[in-house]
């Protein structure tokens, strides 16, 4: 009974996706972010002040002119701001600037594939103009403004989840011959005809009492060439691991926990970094493809050795989420987080005087994926 039942749903996906690129339909894709971040500290009769914000937007807009071509264009759009007072024997520097930067592009695709896979080959050219304004009453630079114009090509694969979702991976040359730095992978939202939605998927995932376990694991490295900075060059290694576990209380209602852990080295230095993150869950509908909304409190406690100074540093927040997940055969859940609103205070000793928070918003259709297992 199961194979028929999985038989029947792809014929209903496979339905739902052969017209995602006849004349007439089209996608919407893009992403914004609002970050504020404001650090104070008083010592004597000075204060060491740095404020910045720095706030993105941008949309890509595409239709089929004719059965899989397509024509399509994007904006982009940023303001960054930097207000930094530094305290200085009989006196205090302050600086200030304003980066503002505008993208126009336009492209060209042509689609192949059936069902709901597609692969597509295209190119455009992009507009950018930048500007960047310094107060001239603290600092001596003078502004400074950028204009270049760039062709580019551009190669990827689609696959179209519903009649309304579809996930993209592209990747883009601005160079010929052609060498592909550029990558992307992202949803987009599909406009036009209307079909019927997938059938209600009664999902053994998030069933009550199942677990689930997941995790972030990350590695970097740095190395500088020997310099006036740092004579003998310098390396900087970076190991992080956050592994996560959430049992389901209730049907589609997931109660969890993760434990980043971070720890950095230096040539004569290493930081390191350990906190607990609980959060709730909770998905929404029944079918392979749900929205889900969380919430999160984070702590988090760092520090480096030497210490500079500072000693450990305490920092608490709270955040809200909303993205998408699809669940994968019975054993896996793919999430994306598509829009975060969250707030972040730090907490140093008390003789240091120091005052510093974050906050910010952002909403995207190019997230980052992560992978879940579950299991009774």
């Amino acid at each position: 009974m199961k194979k028929y039942v999985l038989i029947a749903s792809l014929c209903l996906i496979s339905a739902l996706a052969v017209g995602q690129t006849e004349k007439g339909q089209g996608f919407w894709s893009g992403n914004a972010s609002l970050t504020y971040t404001s650090f104070k500290q008083n010592r004597s009769a000075f204060e060491n002040q740095y404020q910045s914000s720095v706030n993105t937007f941008s949309f890509n807009r595409g239709v089929f002119f004719k059965d899989n071509w397509l024509a399509g264009g994007g904006l982009t759009v940023s303001l960054n701001t930097i207000n930094q007072k530094v305290p200085e024997p009989n006196q205090q520097n302050s600086y200030k600037s304003t980066t503002v930067g505008t993208g126009l592009s336009g492209f060209i695709r042509r689609y192949w594939g059936k069902d709901q896979w597609r692969v597509f080959a295209g190119g455009g050219l992009s507009v950018n103009y930048g500007i960047v304004h310094y107060n001239a009453a603290v600092t001596n630079r003078s502004d400074e403004n950028s204009f270049f114009i760039q062709p580019y090509a551009q190669v990827g694969a689609a696959y179209y989840l519903t009649d309304r979702i579809g996930l993209e991976a592209s990747a883009s040359s601005n160079s010929f011959p052609l060498h592909f730095s550029s990558f992307g992978l992202g949803l987009t939202i599909l406009t036009g005809v209307t079909r019927n939605g997938p059938d209600v998927y009664e999902a053994p995932q998030t069933a009550k009492g199942r677990w689930i376990l997941g995790g972030q694991l990350g590695f970097f490295t740095q190395s500088t060439k020997p310099g006036i900075a740092y004579p003998e060059g310098q390396r900087t290694t970076e190991f992080s691991i956050a592994p996560s576990v959430g049992w389901f209380v209730k049907k589609n209602l997931l109660l969890g926990v993760s434990i980043p852990i971070v720890a950095r080295w230096q040539e004569e230095r290493s930081g390191f970094s350990y906190g607990l993150n609980p959060y709730l869950k909770k998905y929404i509908s029944d079918n392979r493809l749900r929205p889900f909304v969380a919430g999160n409190l984070s702590y988090q406690i760092s520090g480096n050795k030497p210490d500079d100074g500072y000693g450990s540093v305490q920092k608490a927040g709270l955040a809200v989420s909303a993205g998408l997940a699809y669940l994968l055969g019975d054993r896996f859940i793919v999430e994306a987080t598509l829009g975060r609103i969250y707030f972040d205070r730090s907490f140093y000793p008390k003789d240091q005087n120091i005052d510093q928070w974050t906050g910010g918003a952002s909403a995207t259709l190019q997230p980052s994926f992560s992978i879940n297992y579950v299991f009774d």
